[in-house]
C-alpha cells in the first residue's frame, strides 16, 4: 500500500497554517489532510468538543476513523499527509515527522487565540512529550511556505541529515 506520513504537533506549532502552502507547493501527487477538517466551527465532531479532556473516551475511535479514511485514498495510489496532535502509539501507521517551535512562540501563539493559562501549559507540556516520541523535526515557528517546503523535502526522502543542517542554520 501507498505510504502515509504523518506529521505531528502540539496546538500552536503550525499545523493548520502550514496546509495551504503544503497544498499550493504540492503539485497534485500528495493528499494532504488535517485532522481538525473534520470538526466544526468550535472544535466538535458530531457535537462532541474533541479537544475537550472529558471527550478522551473517544479519541480512539477518531484516530481510528483517520486512519481508514487514509486507507481509503492510498488504494488510489496516492500517497497522504495527515496532520495531527497525535503520537505515533495512537496512529500507529506511517512515518513520522514533528513539527515543533520553541514553547514562547507556541504560548504566544495560542494567547492570541485567547486559551486559558492552564490549557497553553498542556500544550507545552504536550509538545515537550511528542519531542520524546518523534524527535525528527521541522521547524513551525519560521515562514509558511519555508516550513511547508522542509516538510516536502522529509516527504521526498531527502536526505534527513541534510534537513537538519538547513533547520540549524534556519535557527539562528
Amino acid at each position: 500500500m501507498t505510504r502515509l506520513f504523518v506529521v505531528t504537533g502540539a496546538p500552536g506549532s503550525g499545523k493548520t497554517t502550514v496546509v495551504p502552502e503544503l497544498v499550493r507547493l504540492n503539485p497534485g501527487n500528495l493528499v494532504v489532510m488535517d485532522m481538525d477538517e473534520l470538526l466544526d466551527d468550535n472544535g466538535r465532531l458530531l457535537g462532541i468538543s474533541i479537544a475537550s479532556p472529558t471527550a478522551a473516551p473517544i479519541w480512539p475511535a477518531y484516530n481510528a476513523l483517520w486512519l481508514r479514511i487514509t486507507e481509503l485514498i492510498r488504494r488510489s495510489g496516492m500517497p497522504v499527509l495527515l496532520l495531527t496532535p497525535g503520537l505515533p502509539t495512537e496512529l500507529p501507521e506511517g512515518r513520522w515527522l514533528h513539527l515543533d517551535c520553541p514553547d514562547a512562540v507556541r504560548r504566544e501563539r495560542l494567547a492570541a487565540r485567547g486559551w486559558p493559562e492552564g490549557q497553553i501549559e498542556e500544550a507545552v507540556a504536550d509538545a515537550a512529550e511528542l519531542r520524546k516520541f518523534v524527535p525528527r523535526s521541522v521547524r513551525g515557528d519560521l515562514t509558511p511556505e519555508r516550513c511547508a517546503r522542509g516538510i516536502l523535502d522529509w516527504i521526498r526522502g531527502e536526505r534527513f541529515g541534510k534537513t537538519l543542517s538547513l533547520w540549524g542554520r534556519l535557527r539562528s
